[in-house]
């Protein structure tokens, strides 16, 4: 699948702009990109993914680690495009793209529709239920050994779900057969990135969506906790004490009767407060969800203070736990 994603974006930048690149699999990364541009070489370091999104942070990990990477994607989200420039990350996508900025060169091409996605087809562990079910891995690493009966009961899935997303998991690289049975993890972090890419665009959309508003102070709430939990912002906020929210995310499973007379919520098409399904089982007793989908609100809203607030969350309750 890489190697495809390179071919076709090396030939649509030939006939885009003219540039001939030679591509070699070798190096620390995916391999080496090699372009002679304004009568002069140049060598890249190449990270290829299917997808780039704004909040991917291994792309500025990678950045810091190597000089001159280049990111080469199927699509990359136009939000990224405008991160990667303003960091000076090159890239190339699959439509030819092109983005790079040296001392001597500057290279802009942004005039291409994005090539359709590339689906990953028959991998149970990427769709609604299996997101659900590598929610609580995500939070639990040693449940992945768990009686699969055990297991399905934890999430709240059907029984036959659970060998289907331990399959996927295998096929994907995340997942290691010790012996007949016992499975161990490999790169959990990328496959957080990789949960957080599939929530925005399989899990979140199917979850009921509606707007509400509250004439007061959201920290007046009280919520039910065994029903509802909230989300993004103010959930950063209780967890960290270190944003004050703008955006209100409300994860329950009350219904909107439920909500206007238990919550004195007011519906409205512009509201303050996305009220989305609560899909996972809460059973904390808290008023927020497990740190990772907080962190993951927080990427997906985008911002400055989200993103720091985001960090401090990762490094302190989530990093140690992948």
């Amino acid at each position: 699948m890489k190697e495809d994603i390179i071919h076709t974006a090396t030939r649509n930048l030939l006939e885009t702009a003219g540039i001939v690149a030679a591509w070699r699999k070798t190096g620390p990364l995916d391999g080496q990109l090699k372009m002679k541009l304004n009568g002069r070489q140049y060598t890249y370091n190449v990270k290829v993914k299917p997808e780039v999104r704004p909040h991917d942070p291994q792309i500025t990990q990678l950045h810091s680690e190597y000089q001159n990477l280049l990111v080469i994607a199927n699509r990359i989200n136009p939000k990224a495009k405008a991160a990667l420039r303003e960091k000076g990350i090159a890239y190339l996508e699959a439509n030819g793209n092109f983005h790079l900025k040296n001392e001597n060169v500057y290279f802009l091409i942004d005039t291409k529709d994005a090539l359709p996605a590339r689906k990953t087809f028959g991998n149970r562990a990427f769709t609604k239920t299996g997101l659900k079910v590598l929610f609580h891995l995500l939070q639990n690493r040693d449940d992945i050994n768990l009686p699969h009966r055990e297991l399905a009961e934890k999430v709240g899935v059907g029984l036959g779900n659970i060998p289907q997303v331990l399959e996927g998991l295998r096929e994907t690289g995340y997942l290691l057969l010790l012996n007949n049975k016992a499975y161990i993890w490999e790169n959990r972090k990328q496959l957080l990135e990789r949960w957080i890419n599939e929530y925005e665009t399989v899990l979140r959309p199917k979850l009921k969506k509606e707007y509400y508003t509250y004439k007061g102070k959201w920290q007046d709430i009280i919520l039910n906790t065994e029903t509802s939990a909230w989300g993004g912002e103010p959930a950063a906020d209780i967890l960290t004490n270190h944003l004050r929210p703008e955006k209100y995310i409300l994860y329950t499973t009350e219904n909107r009767s439920a909500l206007m007379k238990n919550y004195k919520l007011q519906p409205a098409q512009d509201g303050e407060i996305e009220v989305l399904e609560l899909f996972w089982k809460h059973t904390t007793g808290k008023n927020t969800p497990a740190p990772i989908l907080i962190y993951t609100d927080l990427l997906l809203e985008g911002g400055k203070r989200n993103k720091e607030t985001a960090e401090k969350i990762y490094h302190e309750y989530i990093e140690p736990n992948l």
